[in-house]
């Protein structure tokens, strides 16, 4: 079963490089670039309410302090695709919360938008580490690598050293890094905390913002709710909201949705997903729409993951193949 799921994301990833090519962007490059954000399936079904309850590899790109959430060794692979972006990412992580209280995880992607208009990649490298602090405080960083390139003078209203750089070097080649906090209020509500890009690099590529939100989850029901207050890449501050909910039937099928509201973008999006988990694999799909805006985009993923029994660890929560 997983061989042949893993042969259905590399055929869907070979025909989703070759039809990125054929037609230049139809939406806006901030929609297209979604603040940086990494595109792993629950988070975009969720509509990226994931700061509370995004334990497992979404933590690595969410909130670090998620880590010690499960006593888990997770490794996940995944794809995206935006069509009227003409964006793909390909990517992974790997986490470890089951060997020592201290979790840790890396992960990392590759992604390319607009290849026949402004023809942005950009690497995307992530270290994160966690501790919890008695039973229901957890505190983590996780250090960041972005490099972008793009063609200069692509833009609408052509060559700019704000917004292309210069012809020779990236637009973007920085380390910064994000700090997050998760306290359990009660044994099914969380809370959760993080700050992005804590150093405020000079480019909106990786904009200096905070995130929280608050969420239920009994192992079979999950609701979200979070914010996310961008500083840096329009000209005044502007939020997003989120909210998402995941019901996991039958024990091996969980059901997504989502709705986002993005103030810098002005659209409004709905999402959703589902998936198939065995004891040790499981395979995600989410896809989000806009459904208001001016360029309305989607964006598709799909992720494998393979949960791996390393052994009795001294921190979090006992190790499930359905923690997320």
């Amino acid at each position: 079963m997983a061989t042949a799921i893993a042969i259905g994301i590399g055929s869907l990833t070979h025909s989703v490089a070759g039809v990125a090519h054929a037609d230049p962007s139809s939406t806006s490059i901030d929609q297209g670039y979604d603040l940086g954000e990494i595109p792993q399936p629950r988070a975009i079904a969720m509509a990226g309410a994931q700061e509370a309850w995004g334990g497992s590899t979404i933590a690595v790109f969410k909130n670090p302090a998620n880590l010690p959430l499960y006593r888990v060794y997770h490794l996940e692979g995944l794809a995206a695709w935006g069509p009227e972006a003409r964006r793909q990412t390909y990517g992974g992580a790997v986490v470890d919360s089951s060997t020592s209280r201290l979790a840790g995880g890396f992960g990392g992607t590759w992604s390319q938008m607009d290849p026949d208009g402004i023809k942005r990649s950009w690497a995307d490298l992530r270290l994160a580490i966690a501790y919890p602090l008695g039973d229901r405080l957890s505190i983590g960083v996780t250090g960041r690598y972005l490099r972008a390139t793009q063609r200069v003078a692509s833009g609408p209203l052509g060559a700019s050293l704000a917004s292309d750089g210069t012809s020779g070097d990236p637009m973007v080649n920085e380390f910064t890094f994000d700090a997050g906090a998760a306290v359990s209020i009660t044994e099914g509500l969380r809370l959760g905390v993080r700050g992005l890009n804590l150093t405020a690099p000079s480019s909106t590529l990786a904009p200096l913002a905070l995130a929280g939100g608050i969420g239920y989850s009994n192992q079979t029901f999950t609701i979200e709710a979070d914010t996310l207050i961008d500083f840096k890449t329009n000209e005044s501050t502007r939020p997003r909201a989120m909210v998402g909910a995941e019901f996991l039937a039958a024990d091996h099928f969980p059901l997504r949705a989502g709705y986002r509201y993005d103030d810098g973008t002005k659209t409004n999006a709905v999402s959703l997903g589902v998936g198939y988990i065995e004891r040790k694999f499981s395979v995600e799909f989410g896809g989000r729409r806009d459904v208001s805006g001016d360029h309305p985009a989607t964006l598709l993923s799909i992720g494998l993951r393979f949960f791996i029994d390393a052994g009795a660890g001294s921190g979090g929560q006992d190790s499930q193949p359905d923690s997320f």
